[in-house]
């Protein structure tokens, strides 16, 4: 409403979170997608809280500093006194909430860090169920995905939408049916069909309303989360897609396969790409951006391998 007030906003076709528009006239859409296609679209907001106030001292003449991030001195880095209480298999997902962190087991995705809801897969009859993280009671069983053959991953990019995919070759988006604040049955939304082999990992973006999905076929496809639709796809890798993520900052693509890291732009054109091993070729299994600060160039990517090092790799952008 400040912005509002102070003239201070774009034309609404320029922000990323355009799905409430939705226009049915091609007329207009076109129209949109020209917008955007020649002059950008605007990222998610940047503050939910009042900026800080400067803290330089005008009496010395000190410029305003951040302190450097922590993957600038690894050696500082000390483990916890006391382990977080750590699920019964390997670990699958690890979510930094405000006070706390969240660590699931494989095939466990987080839904809802406010109702502690959570959607699992991978049981041996290729069903699904809804549960509580805390109490780890199980509210709903499911067989949605009986039908589209055995899961291998699962994305969540709000409380009422699961995007899955596995041995179908199929990607499917879901709607999460809630009733009395707990999921009880999933209705499928739309398939999306474009692979050849396997899905193994899937990304999400809702701030730029897209899905990416790798697979055994050794591409990567771009769909737009909000007309369910294909984008492009993402080729020259040259093994199984095993590690995906997507930068909400920037729309920045990173795709593992291997030993290789691939960065991408959200136009499918390939940026760089790196040999992440020293030595024997350990493959990266999962993948992720820093965003702390959104005006931070000192941004980077984390990798981790199978060799149990993770391994951090600046992004050197080149105007």
């Amino acid at each position: 409403p400040a912005a509002v007030e102070s003239v201070n906003t774009f034309h609404p076709y320029f922000y990323a979170q355009r799905g409430r528009q939705n226009p049915k006239d091609p007329f207009v859409k076109s129209t949109m997608l020209g917008y955007v296609s020649n002059f950008g679209q605007v990222p998610k907001q940047l503050f939910t809280k009042p900026h800080p106030p400067r803290t330089c001292s005008k009496k010395e003449g000190s410029s305003l500093t951040h302190p450097a991030p922590f993957f600038f001195k690894l050696e500082e880095l000390k483990s916890t006194a006391q382990p977080l209480k750590l699920p019964r298999g390997p670990v699958g997902q690890i979510v930094c909430l405000e006070k706390e962190v969240v660590v699931l087991e494989k095939n466990r995705l987080l839904l809802s860090p406010l109702l502690g809801s959570c959607f699992s897969w991978g049981f041996p009859d290729n069903s699904c169920a809804f549960g509580n993280n805390t109490t780890e009671k199980t509210v709903a069983v499911c067989e949605s995905l009986c039908d589209w053959g055995e899961t291998l991953c699962a994305a969540s990019p709000n409380p009422t939408t699961i995007v899955t995919a596995g041995t179908s070759t199929v990607v499917c988006v879901w709607d999460i049916v809630v009733n009395k604040d707990k999921a009880t049955h999933m209705k499928l939304r739309q398939p999306l069909y474009g692979h050849t082999d396997s899905v193994t990992c899937l990304a999400v973006s809702e701030v730029h309303n897209m899905i990416v999905s790798g697979s055994r076929d050794l591409t990567c496809i771009l769909w737009d989360m909000e007309e369910l639709s294909y984008i492009t796809q993402l080729t020259g890798h040259t093994t199984c897609i095993s590690a995906l993520a997507i930068n909400d900052l920037t729309g920045e693509i990173a795709s593992c396969a291997g030993p290789r890291l691939y960065l991408w732009n959200m136009k499918g054109q390939l940026l760089a790409d790196t040999d992440c091993s020293n030595g024997p070729q350990p493959d990266i299994l999962c993948v992720s951006f820093t965003q702390q600060h959104e005006w931070d160039p000192r941004n980077v990517i984390v990798t981790g391998c199978a060799d149990g090092i993770a391994r951090v790799k600046f992004l050197c952008m080149c105007g």
